[in-house]
């Protein structure tokens, strides 16, 4: 008997800790997106991807690391304008100014500036895979 009411006891206990956890569990409105990012074919070394609501439609901007061609975020559900980034960064030395850094934008604005990229997110886990094109390789 006492070995049935400490078992139904460690029982009661584990459901009561597993609904604890669960209670803590983020209910934030936003729903899973993940995927890659290829440029011309390779994995996107680095990088940012960002997702903003459509022009008339609600939601918030949200964005996530690249790196290795794969990205992970948490977005609004609706209708959303996908922007990929990624630069490359050159230092150089002049005797007479010193150091100077220079930013190129390795992806075309199309994908970024003047994206035509879009998502539509849905509840739960989304996944998007994009495949960009450089100018030169159209």
């Amino acid at each position: 008997m006492r070995k049935n009411i400490a078992l139904h006891a460690a029982l009661f206990s584990v459901l009561l800790c597993l609904a604890a956890l669960a209670g803590c569990a983020k209910n934030d409105g936003l729903c899973t997106v993940e995927g890659t990012v290829t440029l011309d074919g390779a994995p996107l070394a680095e990088g940012t991807i960002n997702f903003g609501p459509m022009a008339g439609s609600s939601g918030t901007a949200t964005g996530a690391k690249i790196e290795n061609g794969k990205y992970s975020a948490r977005a609004s559900e609706g209708e959303m304008i996908v922007n990929i980034r990624s630069q490359k960064k050159e230092t150089t030395q002049d005797p007479e100014h010193g150091e100077t850094m220079t930013f190129t934008e390795l992806i075309p604005e199309k994908y970024n500036q003047q994206s035509e990229l879009k998502a539509t997110i849905k509840p739960g886990k989304n996944t998007f895979d994009f495949d960009l094109k450089s100018e030169a390789k159209e």
